[in-house]
């Protein structure tokens, strides 16, 4: 039998949903719209530290700041205590951090982290960088499906 689950690399969700007037009204709403979007959550999620920690990374690529752990730790900690939720664990953090760095999404250089940019990207733009990021690996993953119909077509 075939270890299928440890054959697969990575998994990639994209939703296309609408984007809705309401979503739009709070930093909360576009930020979990995002979440979902890029298939980061589940729909109906509970657990909600994913939102805050993308939250600061993106608070921290529009600043153009490549934050530590620490930096990261503590932002995350003030955009929950303005929500009057409790500081969130460390352990789940670095879960969190380490999850995006094997998404392609989040990169850790000389103990900092930022945003994957694509080398061929000009710009710090962070949809074209994330529909990059997407796109090749939807790629690579088409070219081994393609590969596998050969295959079938040669067996039939």
């Amino acid at each position: 039998m075939i270890p299928e689950k440890e054959l697969i690399r990575n998994e990639y969700i994209i939703r296309d949903m609408q984007l809705l007037g309401e979503v739009k009204l709070t930093k909360k709403g576009l930020i979990r719209y995002l979440c979902l979007s890029l298939g980061l959550i589940n729909p109906n999620e509970t657990r909600t530290l994913i939102f805050d920690i993308i939250e600061a990374l993106i608070f921290f690529h529009y600043k153009e700041i490549n934050p530590d752990i620490h930096q990261i730790i503590q932002k995350i900690n003030q955009i929950r205590s303005e929500e009057n939720k409790p500081q969130a664990n460390i352990k789940a953090i670095r879960y969190h951090l380490f999850e995006l760095k094997k998404l392609g999404i989040l990169t850790k250089k000389d103990g900092k982290y930022f945003f994957a940019l694509p080398s061929q990207l000009e710009s710090k733009d962070l949809g074209m960088a994330l529909e990059q990021i997407y796109l090749e690996n939807t790629k690579n993953a088409f070219e081994k499906i393609k590969k596998v119909l050969k295959i079938l077509q040669n067996q039939i």
